[in-house]
């Protein structure tokens, strides 16, 4: 092979250093014109199609977002008003929770409010309650003794219910519940 068909090292270099517009600058203006006309009508199709793309895709996710405002604004007023109720729950001052020799009683009078059979005794810092009452009952029952006297229930045992639809349970609350 002879030199002049072999591109020498100081060529690939300058080539290599060459930027890629430049080398499409080039490419294209080797173009005959009728080429050149063709590839920019391909470039603005192409571009064209895109942007009317990109448009369609804007419009439909201007929509949905359009949709799900209303949405979005009832969560955002449904947490404000949560707040403010939080913020007012905060600010309450927690009921003193009754005195320890005065639970027995409060508790018999509040289980013959609602029908059930309680003995209520103190043992130590603690309540222990025992009686029958059908379930969905004594559900509520508790639930008034933790609100309204400050008790937590720390134990409950219950066994089948009778005949009659109503259980028996042993209960065990301690005073000054949360």
């Amino acid at each position: 092979m002879n030199a002049t068909s072999r591109p020498s090292t100081d060529d690939t270099h300058r080539s290599a250093k060459v930027a890629p517009s430049a080398r499409l600058r080039a490419w294209y203006a080797a173009r005959v014109p009728r080429e050149r006309r063709l590839l920019a009508l391909a470039a603005a199709v192409v571009l064209g199609g895109g942007l009317i793309a990109l448009t369609e895709q804007l419009v439909a996710e201007r929509e949905r977002l359009a949709r799900s405002l209303p949405a979005a604004r009832l969560a955002y007023l449904a947490m404000e008003q949560d707040s403010l109720g939080l913020a007012t729950l905060r600010e309450r001052v927690p009921p003193t929770p009754p005195a320890l020799a005065t639970l027995p009683e409060s508790i018999r009078t509040a289980a013959r409010a609602r029908a059930i059979e309680a003995e209520a005794r103190i043992a130590g810092e603690r309540v222990e309650v025992s009686g029958r009452a059908a379930l969905p009952t004594l559900v509520d029952w508790i639930a008034s003794l933790h609100t309204e006297l400050r008790l937590r229930p720390s134990r409950l045992e219950l066994q089948p219910a009778a005949t009659d639809g109503r259980a028996r349970f042993e209960a065990v609350f301690e005073p000054g519940g949360q």
